[in-house]
């Protein structure tokens, strides 16, 4: 056996054997098992012309060939899709960021059912100013973050409903969180205790904050010094958008 005739029995067994044991899919599979299948035909008729004109043993190599690039191809295709993806976004690019969908979701599913049943909250979500002075002074929890979780750690008179929730990334790392009352002497009287912490952390740090009053259900958010007073839901989706991005 030449190199020609070992380097293809050792490809196509590397073929079959990514095939039996790491190919998941069924279309694959079926795809593949055809290529291996024509490349064994072709393959044994080599052998069996293998003595005879030159140019038709060429042109059998060139067919076995075909369905080997093809096979090859297909295997490496995820690598190659990763490579590329790399590639776009070097150069001086910044790699666009996405929003957190799971966060968002979560998040919105907690305020809509914290805001319907007028129960008070204030949630923080940590951007690139750390606030591990804060959390190291509340309850520490890190557990996921859901709209379970969230809603229940607000209901009245339950342990953990006063003060604020800190989110960092995707887990909810503290509760009981305690922020400085904003000194602005300029705010409606109607804002209370939580819209002037949310207004407070605003302040001292880039943090997003969500607020919802117990007195009217009204959601409000606060970034970058300021506050937006009983949002719509709309509203709070275009802030999920320009805030909760993949790190």
């Amino acid at each position: 056996m030449g190199n020609f005739e070992s380097l293809i029995v050792i490809t196509y067994s590397f073929g079959l054997f990514v095939l039996l044991f790491e190919t998941k899919s069924k279309v694959l599979k079926e795809g593949i098992s055809k290529l291996i299948l024509l490349a064994l035909v072709l393959l044994s008729l080599y052998f069996l012309i293998a003595d005879k004109s030159s140019s038709v043993v060429l042109g059998v190599r060139i067919a076995i060939f075909i369905p080997l690039l093809y096979f090859l191809l297909v295997i490496f295709t995820e690598d190659i899709n990763k490579f590329t993806k790399k590639t776009l976004t070097k150069g001086g690019k910044e790699k666009l960021k996405t929003v957190d969908n799971d966060l968002a979701e979560h998040l919105y599913d907690a305020v809509e059912y914290l805001a319907r049943n007028k129960i008070g909250a204030l949630i923080t979500i940590e951007r690139t100013v750390d606030l591990s002075k804060i959390i190291n002074k509340s309850l520490l929890l890190n557990a996921d973050v859901s709209k379970e979780l969230l809603t229940s750690i607000f209901i009245p008179n339950t342990p953990l409903h006063d003060g604020a929730v800190i989110i960092r990334g995707n887990k909810i790392v503290c509760a009981k969180a305690y922020y400085p009352s904003t000194k602005r002497t300029d705010l409606p009287m109607h804002y209370g205790t939580r819209h002037r912490a949310a207004i407070g952390i605003s302040e001292q740090s880039d943090a997003f904050t969500i607020v919802v009053s117990e007195e009217t259900g009204n959601v409000s958010v606060t970034v970058n010094k300021d506050i937006e007073y009983n949002i719509s839901r709309e509203t709070l989706n275009l802030y999920f958008e320009k805030f909760l991005k993949v790190k």
